[in-house]
This record gives structure tokens, C-alpha cells and sequence, in this order.
């Protein structure tokens, strides 16, 4: 074979080769979503400064050997992506259901989220008998007692198993559900405004938008007094050495007073004795 074929045949291997390396690399590529703007715009500019969620998966993300990129993504259209199953994508702040368990490998906690709170506009009169932390209401007798009143909700999003049941035996003209991206800030703003009597949120979120959210609060019957967030991945090889690398962050032994030191940037002062308490029970 002389050198002019010789030649002619490397120049047109050589894209081919090329081809492969970037389906290479593109296998070990680990795509993190998430669905809030803002937090997408702080984990891009690794910035743990402005939220929790934000502030704990960096400090879980801050030794991985993968490349990671970063994406802004409804967790609707996440989870289509998961079904269709061609990439390794990771999603944040994922509760752990049976359903869930199914499909997908979780991570260790990585964030802690006080319960879920039934939030009451401030222009409606407080319900009485429930004001006090330890009162719970039962939503099902709630709307039954208020049976024009709703509750604005995501559907983006679980509430968990049996607060997500609570919800589904609700009448459906009980209940306002937001789909649209931006869950967080949307529902917040959509409350602000009096679209719904009620709507249900973590105390975190609230803690973000102090002073400007005023609001009566209560605890939900059934709803559990805190919520563990993880990273919820598609089952391919990438994503569980992956996830065992994250695990090994989060066993260390300077991982429990660095993880307590960034949830309680993010807690109100009057309620860190009551979350080191819960958080000491798991990590």
C-alpha cells in the first residue's frame, strides 16, 4: 500500500475516531438538574451563598472525579429523559418514594427540609385551635369545614407518600395545581397574591422571602416533621460509581459539622434547637 492511500485512508478514519471519543466522553458525562432558576444559575457559578438545596449539593458535588454539567429542567421533562434512558442525569433535592425506589438509585440525605406546613393567607381569619406547633390539621376535615376554600399546590413535585395521598382524596375544586416550571417561586408569588386561601410549603422556602411573606401556618396530620433530599439518578454504570463516590463524601468524618454549619445558615434562630435534633437522628 503506498503512502498516498496510506494517507487517504488515516484522513478518512480519523473523524470516525473522533466520533467515538466524544460518545466516550459523552458516557461519562453526569447531567444534574434542577428546576429552579435560580438554583441552576448558583450550582452553574458554584455559589452556595443564596439557598440551601444550592449550598448542600455543592458541598456534596465539591469532590467528583465525573464531569458534570449542570442543567435547568422541569422535573416533568427530567423524569421523561430518565425514561427514555440514553444519558446519566441526576436530579437534586429528590424525595425518596416507593414508586421512586423503583425506577432510580438514590444518594445518602444530602439536605434536610423541616416538614411540609400548611401556609394560610394573612387576609383570611386564622383557624382557630391551631396555632400552636404541636396542633396538626387534617386536611380532608379542613375542606369539608371550608369547602370554598383551596389549596394552591405543584404539580411538579411530590409531597411525599402520605401527605401526596392526602392530597389526591381532596376534591378537585378544593385544589389549584400550578405545572408550570419555576414551582418554588411561582407558588410563592401565586400566594402572595391570594390566588388560594391555602397552599403547603417548606419552612425554608418561607425563611427565603421573610419579611415580605405573611402568612398563619400549621402542621399537617400525617405529614412527617422533616423530609431528607437526595440526588435521584437514572440506573446506568456511570451513575452508581457516581453516587458511591457521593456517598463516601457524605460518610466522611468532616462531613456532619460542615453539613450542620450549612443548614443552619438557612434555619430561622428559634427553630435550629429543634433541627439539630432531627438532624442528629440522621446523619
Amino acid at each position: 500500500m503506498n503512502l498516498k492511500l496510506i494517507g487517504l485512508l488515516f484522513y478518512c478514519l480519523l473523524p470516525l475516531c473522533s466520533t467515538v471519543n466524544a460518545e466516550t466522553r459523552q458516557d461519562d458525562v453526569i447531567y444534574v438538574h434542577s428546576e429552579a432558576l435560580s438554583d441552576f444559575k448558583d450550582l452553574k457559578n458554584d455559589d452556595p451563598t443564596n439557598d440551601l438545596s444550592v449550598a448542600t449539593n455543592l458541598h456534596a458535588l465539591s469532590t467528583m472525579q465525573p464531569t458534570i454539567k449542570f442543567e435547568y429542567m422541569t422535573t416533568k421533562r427530567s423524569l421523561m429523559f430518565m425514561e427514555i434512558g440514553d444519558k446519566n442525569i441526576c436530579v437534586v433535592n429528590k424525595i425518596k418514594t416507593k414508586e421512586r425506589l423503583d425506577k432510580y438509585i438514590f444518594s445518602l440525605p444530602i439536605n434536610l427540609f423541616l416538614g411540609l406546613r400548611l401556609y394560610q393567607h394573612n387576609a383570611y381569619t386564622s383557624l382557630s385551635g391551631y396555632t400552636s406547633f404541636d396542633s396538626t390539621v387534617h386536611l380532608d376535615e379542613l375542606f369539608k369545614q371550608k369547602p370554598n376554600s383551596r389549596v394552591l399546590i405543584s404539580g411538579q413535585i411530590s409531597y411525599g407518600d402520605a401527605l401526596d395521598n392526602q392530597l389526591a382524596s381532596l376534591p378537585q375544586k378544593n385544589k389549584i395545581l400550578r405545572s408550570s416550571r419555576e414551582h418554588d417561586t411561582g407558588i410563592i408569588k401565586m400566594f402572595e397574591q391570594g390566588y388560594a386561601e391555602f397552599t403547603i410549603l417548606y419552612p425554608q422556602q418561607i425563611y427565603k422571602h421573610e419579611p415580605g411573606l405573611k402568612a398563619h401556618s400549621y402542621t399537617i396530620a400525617s405529614s412527617p416533621p422533616f423530609v431528607l433530599g437526595h440526588l435521584m439518578c437514572t440506573k446506568t454504570k456511570a451513575t452508581k460509581a457516581f453516587i458511591k463516590q457521593i456517598n463516601n463524601n457524605l460518610t466522611s468524618d468532616v462531613n456532619y459539622n460542615k453539613l450542620l454549619e450549612i443548614h443552619l445558615k438557612f434555619i430561622r434562630p428559634t427553630e435550629q434547637l429543634m433541627f439539630k435534633h432531627y438532624f442528629s437522628q440522621v446523619f
